[in-house]
């Protein structure tokens, strides 16, 4: 009777434990303890970047399976250049990945044969998330109910600027809002200020030597991303609207595709694509004060961040509106996989700045769930915990820009964009190096790329 009395007070003080937590606990809080009865389950997750991104991915990994011990995750790194290949090969195979990123053209293709798990299914009966918690556009859909993918993070573009070579010329800051953007002829102004020869000369003097330049004071890459940051600003577009007809021959979206190509070969404060072979990448090329100010997508904060460069970022400038571009890789789920459910909650892990604060704190990804752009205290834990990655300009020129001057890509929306854009993107290429007007070019693009919008 003295030990059933003596069970019973103990377990009397276990129930009490755990219907009342200490004292000193978070109760607005519930802890959530991971089940250890759970049959082992490896999840493949493919994704692309660079060095410091797979750092990033594979810590976020890391922490998911220290929730879910269960749960281990293979984070698989590819090129970006050779992603679409693998992943063919991949899922052709026994190492079909469950969840990871997809480029827009093959994930189209693939969503219309059906390889991947209607997002909106997922969603819908989830308990914690909800559609309206997500950012304007994050869904890739093929019908109003079929969501084959989401945007992995939010990106946009800014213009990107070494402060250094900057201040050499006296300027402190850019513009970091819509209303302040600089003008495009001012924009041309600075650029030539910034581009320095061998001699000291910059590109507005006229003993300058273009064929010897030691310091851009510009530089962009010619892919529909970039190039769509200044079409959209001059009122232009690449396709109707019912993406039926070519558009992109339209005198707005002509000019600004000639007004860039000037920077390289009239004001020659750009390199040309040849020219910019030889130098590095975007974010090196600002570090090493090869370049003074670039496009460049929000991804970039991370690299630049880890360099500890001494950069800011300004709103980019403008022709008609100041705006920027809303873009992302999407994330899927395979249906091939035999995980759901566990690629789910990973998906879920990934998207809720909480739990992979750094991926959003260091500068790679911002978020795709709206109230980490409206809660003071949680734009604080991704955007004020790392100056580094974050520069003063950040919320304002970038941020804020993204939230309500974006427009999205609309090469993403357009189908058989895997066959069209890469047509017009290479009938560009004259036009940069200035054997063609953008005039002449976009006629020849518009007689080989109209007949793919016309039949479809």
């Amino acid at each position: 009777m003295k030990n059933l009395f003596k069970n019973l007070i103990k377990n009397i003080l276990i129930f009490l434990i755990i219907i009342f937590p200490l004292g000193g606990c978070n109760q607005s809080k519930v802890v959530e303890y991971p089940l250890i009865d759970k049959n082992p389950v490896k999840l493949i997750f493919t994704f692309w970047g660079s060095q410091n991104e797979i750092f990033e991915i594979e810590n976020m990994c890391a922490k998911f399976s220290e929730k879910y011990p269960w749960i281990s995750v293979e984070a698989i790194h590819i090129p970006g250049g050779d992603y679409n290949a693998k992943i063919a090969v991949m899922t052709a195979g026994n190492g079909s990945p469950d969840i990871g990123y997809m480029n827009f053209d093959l994930g189209e293709n693939w969503a219309n044969e059906g390889r991947f798990i209607n997002l909106y299914d997922m969603v819908d009966k989830d308990e914690e998330i909800r559609r309206e918690d997500f950012i304007n556009n994050a869904w890739y859909e093929i019908t109003p109910n079929n969501a084959w993918g989401i945007r992995t993070a939010g990106e946009c573009f800014g213009l990107f600027y070494n402060k250094n070579l900057l201040e050499s010329v006296g300027i402190k800051t850019l513009p970091t809002t819509a209303d302040e953007a600089m003008e495009w002829d001012e924009f041309v102004e600075l650029a030539q200020k910034l581009t320095i020869d061998k001699n000291g000369y910059n590109a507005a003097h006229p003993d300058f030597d273009a064929n010897n330049i030691k310091q851009y004071g510009f530089m962009f890459e010619s892919w529909e991303g970039v190039l769509s940051c200044f079409i959209y600003s001059n009122g232009g577009s690449w396709f109707s609207k019912d993406d039926k007809s070519f558009a992109l021959d339209q005198p707005q979206s002509i000019e600004a595709i000639q007004r860039l190509a000037d920077l390289i070969n009239v004001y020659h404060v750009a390199p040309s694509p040849i020219t910019a072979r030889s130098l590095p990448s975007l974010h090196i090329a600002l570090q090493s004060e090869l370049v003074a100010m670039v496009v460049g997508g929000q991804w970039i904060n991370l690299d630049l961040g880890k360099s500890k460069t001494n950069y800011d970022i300004g709103v980019l400038p403008k022709m008609e509106r100041s705006l920027t571009v809303s873009l992302s890789g999407a994330t899927v789920i395979h249906k091939s996989s035999r995980h759901v459910d566990e690629a789910w909650l990973l998906f879920k892990w990934m998207i809720n700045p909480e739990n992979a604060i750094e991926l959003y704190s260091n500068g790679l990804w911002m978020p795709i769930l709206k109230e980490w752009y409206r809660d003071p205290g949680l734009v604080a834990k991704w955007v004020d915990a790392n100056p580094l990655s974050h520069p003063a300009g950040f919320k304002e020129a970038m941020m804020n820009q993204f939230i309500n001057n974006s427009v999205s890509l609309e090469t993403y929306y357009v189908k058989n964009s895997a066959k069209i854009i890469p047509k017009i993107i290479s009938g560009l290429d004259p036009v940069w190096v200035g054997k063609k007007s953008a005039e002449e070019a976009i006629k020849e693009i518009k007689a080989n790329v109209q007949p793919s919008l016309s039949k479809r």
